[in-house]
This record gives C-alpha cells, structure tokens and sequence, in this order.
C-alpha cells in the first residue's frame, strides 16, 4: 500500500499542494514550522477523519482562507492510494460554518468520499493505513492510560471495521449509562427502578466492552512478539519490552474467549451497582483499561530514561507497522516526524536499519540530513521543504 498523489487546499499553511509520491522512503527536511509535519497530519487525516495536533477540525482550515461568494472557507484533503487490490481515491472536506448574517461560526462541518461517492466517516477508515510516530507520542509510554488505549483504538480501528463500529457504540452507551446513574445520584430518579433500568444498558455494554477487550487482548499477545525483538534492536540491549493489558473487568486471562469475558463484565457490573450509582459514572469497562509497559520487571513509563522512553515509543510504532501488515497482507504508510531527534548516534543507526525498507512507504521529516548515512540517502528521495513551499532535491 502507498499513497501515489496527496492534494492539499487551504489545509493549516499550505494554500494549495499538489505532491506525487512513490514507495519507499521520501525525506522531508527543512526548518521548524516549514510544514513538514502538515504533510504527515494530512495522511493521518485521510487515513483517519482526525487531526493528531487538534480535537477541533476547525482549526485545519487555513486561518486567511477565503470562501467563494456565499460559500465560507474550506479546507480541502485528496490522496489516490494504490493498494493491491486497486487504486482508491479518498477526500476529506471540512467547510467553517457561517450565520445567516455572513459572520463565520466556531464550529464545521465535514465531507468524506470515497471514490468520489459520499460516506460516512467511519466508512472512510481502512481504506489508508497509517502508522505515525510523533515526539508527542512520548506520552504513549510516560503520560496516561487514555494515550495508551487510543493507540490501541487507532491501530485497530484501521484493521477492523467491526472494532472502530463497536467503538462507537460503546462510547455513547457508557454516555447514556452515566446519565442515567447521575440521574439517580441527583434524586431526579427514583432509585428503585434502578435495577431494572440498569438490566438493559449493562448488557449492551457489557456486549460492546467485551469485544473490544478481547481485540485488544490479542493485539496485545501479537505486538509482544514483534515489539520486544524491535526495542532490544533500537536500543542494543538484551532487556525486552513487554507490554500487559490491564483491564477493569476482574479475573480475565489474557486468552479469554469472548463469551467469558462478557459474562465477567456483567458480574462485576452487578457487584458495583450501588458504587456507579454512588459515584454516577461507569466504573468498569475498556474505556478505563490500561497497557502496561515494562522492560525487564521495571516501568518504563515510570524508571525509564527519556531515550529508553522514545525508543520504547518508537519500537511500538514499528511494531504496530508490522502488525497491520501481517493482518491485512500488505504494509501500512509509515510517517516519522522528527524520528532520529534526542537519539545517540548508535540508536539512530539502529532506527534507520530498521525503517530501511523499499516496500515499505515511509515518510520521514527532519531539520536537515546530517543525521542521515549515506546508504539510506542514496535509496531515498529528498524534498526541502520552506514556508509552505516543496522543492525536490
């Protein structure tokens, strides 16, 4: 899988891009704030209907864009993927709303097809994998649970339609179940009925929670095999990295079957009514599951330097890159910005080894190529990039 064409409009300081890409490597480089990592984000984007630098799609549009006349501004992603199955073309609109009496919203609206043909958001997701490494992704290893559940949420959600609908459904039912257990916390209920009310929505969630622990379960198993070889790679040291799903729901191995892990939720869910009603939220559920990542016995995220953290980070990443390819039979777009940054020397020849591969389509941005050999320059196609301009070297 590749991405041959990438067409920007009016997306964050890029007024209009036409850029063609081939497999293998392309090296953007250039000064801090050129638009290197833009590129990267449109990928995401395309790949995913979401900005990895903002929870707010308004803030892609470029800010000084200029609507037509009655049509407010927009900001305009295209990319033609070949895969083997076949070429697809994929767009993403997002338009800034605009009042009836002419002065813009701080809101949008957004516009996804699919070989020109509307669809729905979710729809688009699969048809571009990607796979990409950021210095904010640091926080995956060193920040907070949530970092490490979206990282498993991306990377299965790109693999399994199933997995990012189910997704879906179980964040608006633990948004109803809250509801209604703040409800009875408040006195707006009567606490009474609670019991049977609660019957419907514990299995409902306990139906969706389930299969997305036991997804993550085995994504979990498969990463353990390829991440450990990758971060002993990176780093030159025996000491493997091991990642452990940590869930919320009591007593599951981590080859429980599916059926066991949802008779297990709905046991605990009968045991904690009068605490979520105490509390009024969902106390249990992979909406508060962890990862655990430990090198050797020791946490990394908590003991570990900041290189062994970035090689940690990074070694997922690359794990998460071959575990796409060994599932859907063909690789993912692998997009490293600032890869080689805070690493020594010797780390930074261990990472380019392993990136180094001609069916792989990897696009790395950098300030410069100093830091880059000569063998791996000499395979990849380099392209300065400044204020927002491309220029092919």
């Amino acid at each position: 899988m590749h991405v041959a064409q990438l067409s920007l409009r009016d997306f964050r300081n890029y007024e209009r891009l036409e850029l063609d890409l081939s497999s293998g490597v392309t090296l953007l480089y250039g000064p801090n704030a050129a638009g290197k990592t833009t590129i990267l984000e449109a990928l995401f984007y395309l790949a995913t209907t979401r900005s990895p630098r903002t929870s707010t799609d308004r803030e892609i549009v470029r800010w000084d864009a200029q609507g037509d006349i009655g049509v407010p501004p927009f900001a305009q992603l295209r990319c033609a993927v070949q895969r083997h199955d076949g070429a697809v073309r994929l767009e993403v609109l997002v338009q800034r709303r605009m009042a009836e009496e002419g002065h813009l919203l701080g809101t949008s609206v957004k516009t996804v097809r699919v070989d020109r043909k509307a669809v729905r958001a979710m729809d688009l997701v699969g048809h571009l994998r990607v796979v990409l490494f950021t210095p904010a992704d640091l926080a995956l290893v060193s920040g907070g649970p949530a970092e490490r559940r979206q990282y498993l949420n991306v990377m299965l959600s790109q693999l399994d339609g199933r997995y990012l609908r189910t997704l879906s459904h179980f964040n608006k039912v633990v948004q109803q179940r809250n509801s209604l257990l703040r409800s009875w916390r408040e006195g707006r209920r009567p606490v009474r009925s609670a019991t049977e009310e609660l019957e419907f929505w514990n299995q409902e969630l306990s139906r969706a929670g389930a299969y997305i622990i036991h997804e993550r379960l085995k994504a979990v198993q498969e990463l353990n095999g390829i991440v450990g070889p990758l971060f002993q790679q990176v780093t030159a040291k025996p000491a493997p990295l091991i990642g452990a799903y940590q869930s919320t729901v009591a007593g599951i191995a981590t080859d429980a079957i599916y059926h066991t892990v949802v008779d297990a939720f709905l046991s605990q869910l009968k045991r904690l009514r009068d605490e979520e009603i105490g509390r009024g939220q969902t106390l249990v559920g992979p909406h508060r599951d962890d990862l655990v990542l430990t090198m050797g016995d020791v946490s990394v995220g908590t003991y570990g330097s900041r290189g062994q953290q970035r090689a940690a980070t990074l070694a997922l990443k690359l794990g998460e890159a071959a575990m796409m390819e060994a599932r859907a039979g063909e690789s993912p777009v692998l997009l490293l910005d600032d890869v080689l940054s805070e690493l020594d020397a010797i780390r930074q020849a261990h990472v380019l080894e392993v990136i180094r591969r001609p069916e792989q389509q990897t696009i790395v941005t950098a300030t410069g190529m100093s830091e880059f050999d000569g063998a791996f320059l000499a395979r990849a196609r380099t392209i300065r990039v400044e204020e927002g301009r491309l220029y092919p070297s």
